[in-house]
């Protein structure tokens, strides 16, 4: 396949923009309300600050038709995203005076504006890249904006928890910033190519975008399913960091092993998403991959039960991390590929909201239910939430049929 780079290449920028917000007031917020002394179930709570991730394709149709100033001149879907942009970084800067066990409300309030325009970002520049790219270059720049996430959430995750431990965790969320600064930059080499006006009104930004999405196939199946596959996924990761931390990893441990060397291992299971893309069908890919999600639960409970073993830990991030890297590519370009060219922003955004509305719901719970089950007892539940995308998998005849692209 032949990449055009001069295309697809802001999109890395973009992917390390992208990434940065929900990893800011996900993982390592817990990580740091946990330190600061916050009990394990308030700090469950904070889950919730990701609610916007949820519900963005609420105002996604404004992005898709309504133009700020400067838009003519600078691409509509650019200018929604810069704006996203500079909400994120005052929000960090808000954010890095507080202390969680002192101001969790208010920290919690910050967080969720943050979370607000994290998601809105996304959902922008998921637009753009539908938008703008197709064929071959759709697939390989999912290839690179993962790539870009993977980078993203190193910076955030690894490189903020080794800063932690040599200045204080406000000036680590006040350095922050400069990895949105990436994604600000990327804008200025991309050249929006569905820029023209659209009347904004009720039926162009609402009714059209669902009437067009509601021609699929067997839709309360494929809904259903894209609800259920991701379950497993994302409540075994929204405890990970507390869990590290809970069975005596210290925070070098957990930074080099999970954020640094897991890193590096989803990288490359992007690329052999990427790879395995063009060779297989999206059925057989996302059994298998969800198969494997289940073994990485049950992997984990092992954990719950050996202790801080560090081999047992770097077999554990290998495995999981190359899935989920395989994974996230694979369904990034499933999802897109649902999506109409004319309302991808609304679409993907509602595709989106559709799989983690319930895992956020759920996921507030997190904390609550590690608690009360025991880390072995939790991870063994994860695992079953893959149990029912599966069975839609293997019953379903038109499921992988929906593809536009």
């Amino acid at each position: 396949m032949k990449w055009h780079l001069n295309k697809i290449l802001p999109f890395l920028g973009l992917g390390i923009s992208v990434q940065a917000p929900i990893n800011l007031i996900g993982g390592l917020l817990l990580l740091w309300a946990t330190e600061s002394g916050l009990d394990l179930k308030s700090v469950g709570l904070f889950a919730a600050v990701t609610l916007p991730y949820c519900l963005k394709f609420l105002w996604a149709p404004f992005v898709d038709r309504i133009n700020l100033p400067f838009a003519n001149s600078f691409g509509r879907k650019k200018t929604w995203c810069l704006l996203w942009q500079l909400g994120i970084i005052c929000g960090l800067y808000a954010m890095s005076v507080l202390n969680p066990k002192e101001d969790a409300l208010l920290l919690a309030i910050y967080a969720l504006f943050i979370g607000f325009c994290g998601a809105s970002q996304e959902m922008t520049v998921d637009g753009l890249r539908i938008d703008n790219l197709k064929g071959d270059d759709l697939n390989n720049d999912t290839v690179l904006f993962q790539f870009g996430n993977r980078i993203g959430y190193f910076a955030a995750t690894a490189g903020m928890i080794a800063l932690s431990g040599i200045i204080s965790w406000q000036m680590v969320y006040q350095i922050s910033a400069g990895i949105i600064a990436i994604g600000v930059l990327s804008l200025f080499f991309i050249h929006e190519s569905n820029n023209q006006e659209i009347p904004a009104n009720f039926n162009t930004m609402v009714v059209q975008p669902f009437k067009d999405f509601c021609t699929r196939q067997n839709l309360l199946l494929l809904c259903s399913f894209i609800i259920l596959y991701k379950l497993c996924n994302g409540m075994l990761g929204k405890m990970a960091y507390p869990f590290y931390y809970d069975v005596g990893f210290t925070k070098n441990q957990i930074a080099l092993v999970s954020a640094t060397f897991g890193s590096i291992i989803t990288t490359l299971g992007i690329f052999c998403g990427g790879y395995v893309l063009n060779k297989f069908n999206f059925k057989t890919l996302l059994l298998w991959l969800g198969g494997i999600e289940i073994l990485t639960s049950i992997a984990f409970a092992q954990l719950a039960i050996t202790g801080p073993n560090i081999s047992l830990f770097f077999l554990i991030i290998i495995f999981d991390n190359i899935v989920g890297g395989m994974g996230g590519a694979v369904w990034s370009v499933y999802l897109s590929r649902l999506c109409s060219r004319q309302f991808s922003t609304t679409q993907y955004a509602f595709l989106n909201a559709l799989t983690m509305i319930p895992l956020t719901l759920l996921g507030t719970t997190s904390g609550w239910l590690a608690s009360e089950m025991g880390w072995y007892t939790y991870f063994i539940f994860t695992g079953l939430l893959m149990l029912p995308a599966l069975f839609i998998i293997l019953e379903s005849k038109t499921l992988f049929k929906n593809t536009c692209k």
